[in-house]
């Protein structure tokens, strides 16, 4: 029996000791991987680009990483149409903390705005020869349902203020944003202001939290008018100076997500089910040759204008006599 045991227990350690020798790597091998990442935005000419490649820290804690990984020198350009364009390299500054000690490495084009409905393709050519690739076609802008959109705040028997859509595409992603433009005045100076109206506010230890609309497949969007009564007091909060805020409109500004973004939301969205929980993250990527996201959106607008004793009501000067 002595024996017996004495026999599991010097198996035991020579497994142990053995194994030991060989350096554990919980990485695998690590291959390089090339990063493009390209939004391109319906409502500028400025377009911007990055190009990375992935990394491997040694520890648990991927912030550790001080290294810039940025590519630089590669040839980035777009088709649309029978046109071709060349994003340009540059840097700039790091906004904010940050563990990167050098400038931000970034690709532009400041003369760029997408048709819509045009199909676009991304290349960028490394200076190591790979090759990265990816088209998406523009959305189209949403058309806004005028029988069902509110023209005025508040509309004569409602306590909401509500605006409703129409896509060109099926299981197309929009995400709308409800906002109020305004005057103030500083030494004589006029400045225009935007003031965001959020869906809801919340109530978090006795701080109003605003709670701001996500990305959907639904075409309509509805805010209570307590949520705009609430957001027009707060946009002067701490001044008394009420007369000096002159109200223009509301306006409800709306995105349209072309494929590839509407792709990347549905496989990242987190469920709607109140008793699921996502464990793991999607990766989700459309960039050939490598990893990344290159998508397009489109951004409409509607006004709604507010009535004078509405905005009288708050103590501010009504922009336009109606």
């Amino acid at each position: 029996m002595k024996k017996c045991f004495f026999t599991i227990v010097m198996i035991i350690t020579s497994v142990l000791f053995f194994s030991c020798e060989e350096n554990l790597n919980p990485y695998g091998d690590f291959k390089e991987k090339y990063v493009l990442n390209f939004i391109i935005r319906g409502d500028t000419t400025f377009q911007t680009a990055t190009l990375s490649k992935d990394y491997v820290v040694y520890n648990a804690d991927p912030y550790s990483n001080t290294d810039d990984h940025s590519v630089k020198g590669a040839i980035v350009r777009i088709w649309q149409k029978d046109q071709v364009h060349f994003l340009r390299d540059t840097t700039i500054q790091r906004p904010g903390p940050t563990n990167y000690q050098t400038p931000y490495s970034v690709y532009y084009i400041n003369n760029f705005q997408p048709e819509e409905n045009s199909k676009i393709d991304i290349e960028a050519l490394l200076p190591n020869g790979k090759r990265l690739t990816s088209s998406s076609t523009v959305p189209s802008k949403v058309n806004f349902n005028y029988t069902l959109t509110d023209t005025i705040i508040p509309m004569p028997g409602k306590k909401i203020v509500s605006t409703f859509w129409a896509t060109d595409k099926q299981n197309e992603v929009t995400l709308p944003r409800l906002m109020i433009l305004y005057y103030t005045y500083s030494t004589g100076v006029k400045k225009l202001n935007k003031f965001i109206i959020p869906l809801s506010y919340l109530n978090i230890d006795n701080n109003l939290v605003p709670n701001y609309p996500t990305p959907s497949l639904m075409q309509g969007y509805t805010v209570d008018l307590a949520t705009v009564n609430k957001s027009m007091e707060l946009l002067s909060a701490g001044d008394p100076n009420k007369s000096g805020y002159e109200i223009l409109v509301a306006i409800i500004e709306v995105y349209s997500f072309d494929t590839n973004l509407s792709l990347y939301y549905n496989s990242t969205a987190r469920s709607g089910d109140v008793y699921s929980i996502k464990l793991d993250e999607t990766d989700y990527s459309n960039i050939n040759g490598g990893f990344g996201i290159f998508g397009i959106y489109m951004k409409s607008q509607w006004a709604i204008r507010f009535s004078n004793d509405f905005i009288k009501s708050f103590g501010y000067t009504p922009a336009f006599n109606n």
